[in-house]
């Protein structure tokens, strides 16, 4: 989602610097005790997954995280949504405490693939899929996809885009970018000690600088009763045109735009975000 010249730049930049300098804020917790349930790919990747309040019954809502993260981003959103909902925390492909390959080459198609396979392998086969960012093309991605599209019974696309020109080229330099990367840095070495974070965040870069690529013919063939299009009023990552824009080709979606919030809504205001996902799921 971001130029990819400028962000190796900026990411490599911060991997260098000092750590009182670029020491990076709190992320949100998820509830403890933490699991260590993974699901195994077929490549033997092992993706971390986490079920919550599974007692709610119905169909569980799937949090799917964005670019660089990981699920405790969701943290204060999961712990509110799931008092009274069945949630499912997802850490995608290489991120948080899921593994990834050396040759991996990330794609948005793999993700939602790799969810639905996820979900299938607890014998779940409807699920409400919630995404943020990279999370939200996931979860496009799934609802283009004839096979996993019908185990989607509805798609909540935050923050999502569509062509990689729909991204801010000035994201990386803002403040809260050079936080965010220098956090998930400093994160990644305690949940993935053992892995390169500069590798993984080349191939996050090269992810969202070439994918994904779909047409507004592609986007219309989604049945838009079951998608909710959601931005944020002061997104610094995606450009402010888009979300109205997927909402107007995805013929039928529900747009909500969330005030007084960014790309970060889910941390900085997770009651509001949540309240919108529970207006969603009602």
């Amino acid at each position: 989602m971001i130029f990819i010249e400028l962000y190796l730049t900026v990411l490599s930049w911060l991997l260098l610097a000092s750590p009182a300098f670029c020491k990076p804020f709190n992320s949100p917790q998820l509830p403890e005790p933490i699991s260590n349930k993974t699901f195994q790919t077929d490549d033997g990747v092992h993706l971390w997954y986490q079920k919550y309040n599974e007692q709610a019954g119905g169909d569980p809502v799937v949090l799917i995280h964005g670019g660089l993260g990981y699920s405790a981003y969701f943290g204060d959103v999961l712990k509110q949504l799931s008092a009274s909902h069945y949630v499912i925390a997802v850490d995608r492909r290489g991120h948080g405490r899921s593994t990834y390959n050396a040759n991996d080459t990330f794609t948005f198609e793999g993700f939602a693939s790799e969810t639905a396979a996820l979900l299938a392998s607890e014998n779940i086969y409807r699920a409400a899929w919630v995404g943020w960012s990279d999370g939200a093309a996931t979860t496009l991605a799934g609802l283009l996809d004839s096979k996993i599209n019908p185990t989607i019974s509805r798609a909540f696309v935050f923050a999502g885009f569509q062509k990689p020109g729909d991204t801010n080229n000035t994201y990386a330099e803002t403040a809260i970018a050079q936080e965010f990367i220098a956090r998930c840095r400093d994160e990644y070495a305690v949940l993935q000690p053992r892995a390169n974070f500069t590798d993984f965040g080349t191939k996050i870069v090269t992810l969202e600088a070439t994918l994904p690529q779909w047409s507004d013919v592609d986007l219309a063939r989604i049945e838009g009763g079951k998608v909710t299009i959601a931005g944020a009023e002061f997104d610094e990552a995606v450009n402010l045109n888009v979300q109205p824009h997927l909402n107007k080709v995805i013929s039928g979606s529900k747009l909500v735009i969330l005030p007084g919030v960014s790309h970060f809504a889910p941390v900085q205001n997770p009651a509001l975000f949540t309240g919108a996902v529970e207006d969603f799921l009602k």
